[in-house]
């Protein structure tokens, strides 16, 4: 049976439109209607005094209004409805059914009633429902798919033996927002009530959206709660709550006014995000947390009877960590904090708590005596220092970075400033033989002298020949490009000044922590041709060197004196305008090294300061072959030692102060390169430009030992990092030799090393002959 409302039915029961007829106060029907099927077409009403539409079985489709005072909207032992009108009830229901499965766009509502009560239930929502006591309850099971809203004075939802629902929407309740014996819950939306928001006996709820408690926990589960979290659950009391059992996977924001995670029973916590408490963090009987978040609680991180932590995130309270009756396992590699001093306290069962590199603990250790257990892995991190209190246990340390044990103290020591030490030497040679080469210089010509090897003679006859040392610019001999006098005396003297920077960037390497090192200087300088084919020269100069550890581990600063004498020898070789360039220099610095130490009882910065002195002996052998018009290819090898002596020290402002003994290090470095120079004339002026690429290698020297003292103990160690690295480089420049004697120089460079390190650089300067 069909029936299609398209005007105003009032209280027509089986009897006439409009009449009260037997049975009186019945919108349509009359309760014994199998398979009817009601159309309410918009702006169409059915009302009736008891119910709007009164079935056995009945189908409504409403896009009008359907109503009643005192029974229910829509009544029925099995009810389809879908609804994008309005259906609803003063104080009885908007639907009640045995069996109700409702489709709702429009608004579902009862003043003083429930919203939907049936049997079972199964509810589309995009609308909607609203009611004062429950939105949505079934004596049974209710599943519920919203993207609307629903909200009740009471309950939300609400299914006696199991509610499913699926939120997009919002869904409120006064006590409640949802609740079940079981309650299956995914959320994107908000789930919210004055109460809690789920309550139910069994609680499984996956969460990206917004559930909350105002006074209660945002999640009961009284039995167990299972819990995903991406989202944000929190609770005036608790964020989750379990008697007997909680098992939370948490990656958003889980928060309680008591405790952010509180059972009675046992907890299994994994969370990558925040849960917190103005009393405790987590609070169980038997607490299982793998952290690499955050957890903090006002009173105590996590407070548990039975306690196993893996932490590499942040754990906080006034106690980091409380485990009050049986046995700890604690595992560390981030950071638990004890705002009120201590940030571990154990019984007096048997604990283990191990330490791995990263681990920052802040506060005091209370192993609790006992057999305990401490094991520690010394690695890739800053230095730490660790107190362990009522300590009665055994110590085992392992790890590839130094350390000592004694007693109830652990000290490890971050050896990379000693690993690093000889490569910030390096590059900073590196960089003094780099200003004293030639951008462009074009050697001996075939059977003449040379000529500068930093800045061209400018009497015409040494001009000439040095262009003619490139067949490609013999045309310069023209006279016309040199008719202005000259500005250089006969023995080629010229005084220069240059300068460089670079940084050196070290990846984390093994025991290694990343690391970056910058360096900057300049020198001054003479030279002169002490014959045609020999030019000799002196420096002195200085610079900066800053070397920074990662993970605030400490710095090195180092400000060097320097000088030193160089020459450079023509001849020729293979048939080709060839030089040797040799160089002596060495110089004295002062140092000041700070090393941080993360001591469990307050971090500390210890500082020192010592002399160190370097000498550089070095040679390179190269040779200008002439191409096509205006260009040269020149190969060259290159080879430098250097020896840097440090001075030994004793740190000051630490608790247990690391004494260095004095220490010699040594390099050698080979470097083979090939660089193609155009020269341009412009007026009298000649500009050089350059590429080259080329490859280099280090190879440490001598005794790499490291004596060093810590704790009283003496503890010596093999420098670490690579002994042997090579790199490959390239770079570029210019130079502007103008005819009046004066030339100026810019060049870069850039090297990747073996041991995952670069280091890039610039240099530049002037010169000028007289």
């Amino acid at each position: 049976m069909i029936a299609t409302c398209t005007g105003a039915t009032i209280n027509q029961g089986d009897g006439a439109p409009g009449t009260s007829a037997d049975p009186p106060g019945y919108g349509y029907g009359t309760g014994a209607e199998t398979n009817l099927t009601v159309n309410v077409l918009s702006g169409a009403s059915v009302t009736g005094t008891s119910f709007g539409i009164f079935a056995d079985t009945v189908t409504v489709v409403n896009s009008g209004t359907i109503h009643s005072d005192f029974g229910a909207g829509i009544s029925a032992v099995t009810a389809t409805v879908t609804n994008s009108g309005t259906i609803s009830d003063y104080f009885g229901a908007g639907i009640t059914a045995g069996t109700a499965t409702v489709i709702n766009s429009g608004t579902i509502s009862s003043l003083f009633g429930a919203g939907i009560v049936a049997s079972s239930a199964t509810v589309t929502n995009s609308g909607t429902i609203s009611a004062s006591s429950n939105g949505i309850i079934a004596n049974t099971t209710v599943t519920v798919a919203s993207s609307g809203t629903i909200s009740a004075g009471n309950v939300g939802i609400s299914g006696i033996t199991a509610a499913t629902v699926t939120n997009t929407g919002t869904i409120w309740g006064g006590f409640a927002g949802i609740v079940g014996a079981t309650a299956t819950v995914t959320n994107s939306g908000t789930i919210g009530s004055s109460g809690s928001g789920i309550g139910a006996a069994n609680a499984i709820v996956s969460n990206s959206g917004t559930i909350t408690g105002a006074s209660g926990a945002g999640i009961v589960g009284v039995f167990n709660a299972t819990v995903t979290n991406t989202g944000t659950v929190s609770g005036g009391t608790y964020g989750i709550t379990s008697l007997f059992a909680a098992t939370v996977t948490n990656s958003g924001t889980i928060s309680g006014g008591d405790t952010g995670i509180n059972t009675s029973g046992a907890a299994v916590v994994t969370n990558s995000g925040s849960i917190s408490g103005g009393s405790t963090g987590i609070t169980s009987v038997a607490a299982t947390v793998n952290n690499t978040g955050i957890i903090s609680g006002g009173a105590y991180g996590i407070f548990s009877a039975l306690t196993t932590v893996t932490n590499s995130g942040t754990i906080s309270g006034n106690v980091g960590i409380a485990s009050t009756f049986f046995g700890a396992n604690v595992t560390n590699s981030g950071t638990i904090i004890g705002t009120g001093g201590t940030a571990l306290q154990f019984s007096g069962n048997d604990d283990t708590l191990t330490l791995l590199p990263g681990s920052r603990i802040i506060g005091a250790i209370n192993m609790g005596g006992g057999a305990d257990v401490v094991n520690f892995t010394a690695g890739r991190d800053a230095s730490w220092l660790v107190t362990l209190d009522n300590f009665t246990g055994t110590i085992n340390g392992s790890g590839d970075a130094p350390f000592v044990v004694r007693g109830n103290q652990i000290a490890t020591l971050d050896p990379t400033p000693f690993a690093m030490a000889d490569r910030t030497l390096m590059d900073f040679t590196r960089s003094i033989s780099g200003i004293l080469g030639s951008l462009g210089g074009t050697g001996a010509a075939q059977n003449g002298p040379l000529s500068s090897a930093f800045a061209p003679d400018d009497s015409i006859a040494q001009r000439v020949d040095a262009f003619a040392g490139i067949p490609a610019l013999a045309y310069a001999n023209d006279a016309i490009l040199f008719k202005s006098p000259t500005v250089v005396t006969a023995d080629g003297r010229s005084v220069w000044a240059r300068g460089f920077a670079g940084q050196h960037a070290q990846d984390a390497d093994g025991v290694l922590l990343r690391s970056s090192t910058t360096f900057a200087g300049g020198a001054v300088g003479f030279d002169l041709l002490a014959q045609p084919d020999l030019r000799l020269g002196a420096f002195v100069g200085g610079g900066q060197t800053v070397l920074s550890l990662d993970k605030g581990a400490g710095n090195t600063r180092t400000d060097t004196g320097f000088g030193g004498l160089y020459g450079r020898y023509a001849f020729t070789s293979f048939g080709a305008p060839s030089t040797l360039e040799v160089a002596l220099h060495g110089g004295t610095g002062t140092n000041a090294v700070s090393r941080t130490v993360n001591n469990n009882l307050g971090l500390e910065v210890a500082t020192a300061s010592y002399n160190s002195s370097y000498v550089s002996p070095e040679a390179k052998y190269s040779v200008n072959v002439p191409l096509w018009s205006q260009y040269t290819l020149t190969p060259s090898f290159g080879v430098r030692y250097v020896a840097g002596f440090f001075d030994g020290y004793t740190e000051a402002g630490a608790t247990a102060p690391l004494t260095v003994a004095g220490r010699t290090i040594q390099n050698i470095e080979e470097r083979g390169e090939l660089k193609l120079t155009r020269a341009t004339p412009v007026g009298p002026d000649l500009l050089l430009t350059n590429v080259y690429v080329g490859a280099l290698g280090i190879e440490r020297l001598g005794d790499v030992t490291v004596n060093t003292v810590l704790l009283g103990a003496s503890l010596p160690f093999i420098t670490p990092g690579k002994n042997n690295v090579a790199g490959v480089l390239g770079g570029g420049g210019f130079e502007w030799r103008t005819r009046k004697g004066v030339s100026f120089f810019g060049a870069a460079e850039a090297i990747g090393m073996s041991d995952s390190s670069t280091v890039v650089s610039a240099r530049g300067g002037l010169r000028v002959a007289f």
